[in-house]
């Protein structure tokens, strides 16, 4: 185990500070839930009111999860509202959670395990889920954000979302801040300045959901202006801090789409082989559901012929009862008329019916 992982003197398991930048919306009690189950202890929730006047009062515990409100001077930008959280948080490990975010319950505990796994690692970050809304809440998308780390390529886009990644709070000791003079990318700026004093560790698993509902510009409808502006507003900071060789590696990097860009021509060809592939897989289900109703029509006519069937096989058999009947009773008229021609009185009589069926021919 690191020394960083041993905690306290005392032999405690280290402190985990997330720190959420919250602006009172209606999700930030998901959020909080996510943190309460996780699996991980000794664990709190540092929420910075970025809001300023107006932010709903929160309960000092959510669950067994400690939760402290910490504010600045009124409102609070994105990057101010970070740092303000980064100076409150108590733990020897920190992370961020946004207020429409979500971690899986072992999000904690596996980049903890990442940490301790890696000798002298101080940063370590988890694949997440990105969910994409459009305005009316419905989801449209989902993409899967789990690359393995690449310095070149991180200085040319940014592929870790911020709720990804768990560092020691001696990076921040070491003057790791947000940039305040950025409006956007404060995060892909400040995992630069983190990659500084050594390389990411990769945990490669989903542990973390991150919901797009297009806040801060990005989405389904994004700002393409204001994306521009922040690219290269933090393009000309970092080229400044980089040698002519480290920024044709990070050129290098996009071309060859060693991480694969959102936008890039790899991304273009799974989307259309996904098109495709969704085509196909409409035909088919239209396919599967005109069979369905094939099959449930012919059901039902054949359970209306089967009822038919039963009710003229019944009809039949008490036809066939009835004939039965009838044969026993014309066999015992014919066997009491071959009994009456047997008898005395049947000789007997014979001239008298002789001379009866003379007399009715001759009447006529």
């Amino acid at each position: 185990m690191t020394e960083a992982l041993r905690g306290a003197s005392d032999g405690a398991a280290p402190l985990v500070s997330i720190i959420i930048r919250s602006m009172g919306r209606p999700t930030l009690g998901e959020a909080l839930a996510s943190l309460a189950a996780q699996h991980y202890r000794p664990l709190e929730a540092v929420v910075v009111n970025a809001l300023g006047a107006g932010h709903p009062p929160l309960a000092p515990l959510c669950g067994t999860l400690p939760v402290r409100l910490v504010a600045g001077a009124g409102a609070l930008g994105r990057s101010a509202a970070a740092n303000v959280g980064l100076a409150a948080a108590a733990g020897d490990y920190l992370g961020f959670l946004d207020d429409d975010d979500l971690l899986l319950p072992h999000h904690v505990a596996d980049l903890l395990t990442a940490l301790e796994g890696t000798a002298g690692a101080e940063a370590a970050y988890s694949g997440v889920r990105m969910e994409v809304f459009d305005s009316a809440g419905h989801r449209q998308a989902e993409v899967e954000l789990n690359q393995p780390f690449h310095l070149a390529s991180l200085r040319a886009q940014n592929y870790i979302p911020m709720h990804a990644v768990l560092f020691h709070r001696t990076l921040w000791e070491r003057g790791c801040r947000f940039d305040e003079a950025l409006a956007l990318y404060e995060d892909w700026d400040f995992w630069l300045q983190l990659a500084e004093h050594g390389a990411f560790v990769h945990w490669d698993q989903v542990s973390a959901i991150y919901r797009n509902y297009g806040h801060s510009g990005f989405g389904l409808c994004p700002d393409e202006g204001a994306i521009a502006a922040g690219r290269a507003a933090l393009f000309e900071k970092w080229r400044q801090r980089l040698s002519g060789a480290e920024l044709a590696a990070m050129l290098a990097a996009l071309r060859d789409e060693v991480i694969p860009r959102p936008d890039g021509p790899a991304a273009r060809r799974v989307a259309e082989v996904t098109h495709q592939f969704g085509e196909r897989i409409a035909a088919l289900e239209e396919a599967v559901a005109m069979a369905g109703q094939l099959a449930q029509q012919q059901a039902a006519e054949g359970a209306a012929s089967a009822q038919a069937l039963a009710t003229q096989q019944g009809e039949l058999a008490q036809l066939q009862g009835q004939v039965a009947r009838l044969q026993c009773q014309l066999a015992e008229r014919e066997a009491e008329l071959v009994a009456l021609r047997a008898s005395t009185s049947w000789r007997l009589t014979a001239p008298l019916r002789a001379w009866l069926t003379w007399w009715r021919g001759k009447g006529r």
